[in-house]
């Protein structure tokens, strides 16, 4: 039996407007991690956080990414599950190194951008790989 074609749209693609959003969110956290007046007494962390948040940008990126060119759906599942881990994975380091930063006139700002930035993708996250989960769960139950 072959994949339902809806849901596996529905499953491995982003929402526009969402995709928009997220991407004006990671705008304004990349300039406030470059331009902004963030703090620490670590030697280093600026620039540790600058490479995250682009490593990050890169993975969001990726994670909005059309998957419609991969030519086997249960391949577009696969891809979009890698996606997401490696998008939480870059989701914890930024967490980390911003985490470590205690000063400065822009740090507020950088943290509420980054809570709602975070918050909000791990939860489309988390849905979206139970749905992918559930659509290859229930091909295999279908080959068995």
């Amino acid at each position: 039996m072959s994949f339902d074609q809806a849901a596996v749209h529905a499953a491995v693609g982003l929402n526009a407007d969402l995709r928009d959003r997220w991407r004006r969110e990671w705008c304004l956290l990349m300039d406030l991690a470059v331009w902004g007046d963030l703090r620490s007494s670590q030697i280093g962390l600026s620039g540790k956080l600058h490479k995250r948040v682009l490593e990050f940008g890169e993975r969001l990126r990726s994670y909005g990414n059309d998957r419609s060119w991969i030519p086997h759906p249960r391949e577009q599942i696969k891809n979009a599950l890698s996606t997401s881990l490696q998008t939480r994975e870059s989701l914890e380091k930024v967490s980390e190194i911003a985490e470590q930063f205690n000063d400065g006139a822009d740090l507020a700002a950088f943290r509420t951008v980054w809570k709602a930035i975070s918050s909000a993708l791990m939860a489309d996250i988390v849905a979206r790989e139970g749905l992918l989960v559930q659509l290859l769960n229930q091909q295999y139950q279908e080959e068995v």
